[in-house]
């Protein structure tokens, strides 16, 4: 928020639009867009008078599960602050409250918090904030961070505003419309930002306030559908604009045979209930975390396993590597494990610290061992040159430093990458849920009050309001989801381990002090054990150890450390074979489960692309959901697809944009059949 709409304009010369400069001390100024990132005199009174107060804050969260607010700008985190203090000392808040904003360029943490000090007394909630907030670069995307123990979120679009809300679904109960004034940036104050605003907010009506009076805001509100209303400004300004939009009845309502093909309603997600009970099918890690997540929403949560312990598959290995998916491009499936990474680590850094998990961030080496692979890290180095907080280039001279081994080829650096125990994140999460061990569900039926869950010798559980089926191939052993069978794909993994002193006995001072990734990994010792991994057998479903594996293991190891591998012998090493489940498209499954046979019956003809054709809703099997297909990458995909069905399933803003939403739900391969003609009613 501006101090003035016709703060000092820029000079001549053009600063970059990120940079920024300080003035009274800690006031932050734009030099690019020639203002204040808020009112230096007091900023908070007038962030409270506008944006709460314009809101009819705290009255409007009242009685209410969830609320949400949406913001323009989120510059230094004052209204998020502010609206974040009311709601806790609101005594009749909201169970919780969502704060949804975007940013193009956001603030170190450092500039965070000096930009915090002129308000002591939001002091304990800054501390919260710029603990949370990232050392990192934030690349662009949704980030998506957890405060107040569990009960507020914060989810922050890096990137241009009216691009970020133009593909997010926002279901929006109030604005905070900020940002440089109109006369400073007017790019932003454009008619398809309010339009995108519009179209992002609560069908059943939200409302908005800024500070601005300006023509270009009133118009381009009204031109959405904003009904306007006049209040006066804070201080000396005369006038700022307060607004509603009314209920979108047809959206409430959910009107069949109104959408058109470019709406996507294949897409859609079913009409929320009162979830208060959910089962989940499967102990692995997706299944812990999609426990942990709807237990800290407040969730019943009962976990079934057919194994008699958790993490009993792929999530059972004694090292995972938490290691970042970046791409040289922009590509769907980088853009998603981008965004799983950076919420993995933000979430299981803080539990390693406190001692819940065994990790180690020591950082991951991801050698060239081809051209191809040469090719692939340099177009990476020079899309994010400038970032080597994320990813820097390493000569073999410096990689050996790093690794504490010499290796033949240089390659890239990832310093805030490292290893994860699974088996104790999986602990960790499910530490407060209810589990149920040795229990192989076969079948989910519908009863009057919910869901039951039936087992194939005769116990019945239930009833639950939700059943989310986050198993691996089981999942196409079930009515709902049998479907998926032609999509899940098994693939066996082997890692093979080795003992400590081979490796002090191959080199003089070894000291593998991170993880190194060729075409295969070793991983620093835990317990006195390195591992070696891992083969990738397709469409294989068995978990017996061999010893071709080893030799697999063996020989890619061989080519970055000969003098190592010719101590180790197939024969004699010890390892651990498990299955992991991979989907053609090499993303996950995450979202309601679709009912194959209306779907079927519902979109037939889209392959056809008929303008003026009408399409219902998406149709699903009412309160089931599906969280599978990470294959090898379930360290930095189960925990952000938790937190998304957690989401959808008690009706809080995604932490994805919908891009990547549409890319990961499950109907896609239903949806991509009736196109190409590969299946048919």
């Amino acid at each position: 928020m501006t101090a003035d709409d016709d703060a000092i304009a820029p000079d001549d010369t053009i600063p970059e639009a990120g940079e920024i400069t300080w003035r009274d001390g800690d006031v932050p100024f734009s030099p690019h867009f020639g203002d204040v990132y808020y009112n230096p005199k007091d900023g908070l009174s007038e962030t409270r008078y506008v944006f709460v107060e314009g809101n009819n804050l705290p009255s409007a969260w009242q009685g209410k599960e969830n609320f949400s607010i949406g913001e323009t700008g989120f510059g230094t985190g004052l209204n998020f602050l502010a609206a974040w203090q009311c709601w806790t000392q609101d005594a009749d808040r909201s169970g919780r409250l969502h704060f949804v904003s975007v940013e193009k360029y956001p603030l170190s943490r450092e500039d965070m918090i000096r930009a915090h000090h002129n308000w002591p007394e939001l002091r304990q909630l800054s501390a919260e904030l710029c603990e949370t907030w990232p050392r990192e670069t934030m690349l662009p995307g949704v980030h998506r961070f957890i405060l107040g123990h569990g009960a507020v979120s914060l989810t922050l679009l890096i990137g241009d505003a009216i691009e970020c809300w133009s593909g997010y679904e926002g279901n929006i109960d109030c604005w905070f419309l900020d940002g440089f004034a109109p006369s400073r940036n007017p790019d932003m104050w454009h008619p398809s930002l309010f339009t995108a605003l519009a179209c992002a907010s609560n069908p059943n009506g939200a409302t908005l306030a800024t500070f601005t009076a300006a023509r270009i805001a009133r118009d381009g509100l009204e031109s959405a559908g904003f009904v306007i209303s006049k209040r006066k400004g804070y201080a000396y300004k005369r006038d700022m604009i307060t607004a509603c939009l009314p209920s979108n009845d047809d959206a409430v309502n959910e009107d069949t045979g109104r959408y058109e093909i470019a709406d996507d309603p294949w897409f859609n997600f079913p009409r929320k209930s009162t979830t208060k009970s959910v089962a989940i099918i499967g102990g692995g890690m997706a299944g812990a975390a999609c426990a942990e997540a709807l237990h800290h929403r407040g969730c019943d949560v009962t976990l079934f396993e057919k194994h008699d312990q958790l993490a009993n598959a792929a999530s059972g290995n004694p090292i995972g590597m938490l290691e970042p998916y970046l791409t040289v491009d922009h590509a769907i499936m980088g853009r998603f494990y981008e965004a799983g990474y950076r919420y993995s680590h933000r979430k299981i850094k803080p539990m390693a610290e406190r001692g819940e998990v065994e990790a180690d961030f020591c950082g991951v080496l991801d050698l060239a061992t081809s051209p191809r692979k040469r090719e692939r890290l340099d177009g990476l180095i020079a899309r994010l040159k400038d970032k080597p907080d994320l990813v820097r280039p390493m000569t073999r001279d410096e990689a050996r430093d790093i690794l504490g081994l010499p290796v033949p080829v240089d390659g890239v650096f990832y310093p805030s990458a490292g290893w994860v125990h699974p088996p104790s994140l999986v602990r960790a999460l499910t530490r407060n849920i209810t589990c149920q061990l040795g229990t192989a569900i076969s079948a989910i039926v519908d009863d009057p009050d919910g869901k039951m869950l039936l087992t194939a010798d005769g116990r019945a559980f239930g009833t639950f309001d939700a059943v989310v089926i986050a198993g691996a191939l089981e999942t196409s052993q079930l009515e709902q989801t049998r479907w998926l069978g032609d999509h899940l794909n098994p693939v066996r993994g082997q890692i093979s381990f080795c003992p400590e002193e081979l490796v002090s006995k191959s080199y003089e001072n070894a000291n593998i002090g991170c993880v190194v990734s060729y075409k295969g990994y070793l991983t620093p010792a835990r317990n006195g054990l390195h591992v070696i991994g891992a083969t990738f057998g397709r469409d294989d479903d068995q978990t017996d150890l061999r010893e071709e594996d080893h030799a697999h293991n063996i020989n890619q190891l061989g080519k970055i450390f000969p003098v190592l591998a010719e101590k180790l012998s197939s024969e004699v090493l010890d390892g651990r074979a498990s299955l992991r489940t991979t989907t053609a498209d090499h993303l996950p499954l995450i979202g309601p489960a679709p009912d194959f046979d209306r779907y079927l019956a519902a979109y037939h003809d889209i392959d056809k692309g008929k303008k003026g054709a009408r399409y219902i809703g998406a149709p699903y099997h009412k309160d089931v959901y599906i969280c599978t297909g990470f294959g090898a990458r379930g360290l930095i995909g189960a925990p952000l697809a938790a937190e998304i069905l957690a989401s959808e399933i008690c009706a809080m803003p995604l932490p994805l944009e919908k891009s990547l939403m549409h890319a990961v739900h499950p109907a896609r391969f239903i949806i991509r059949g009736l196109k190409r003609r590969q299946i048919s009613a």
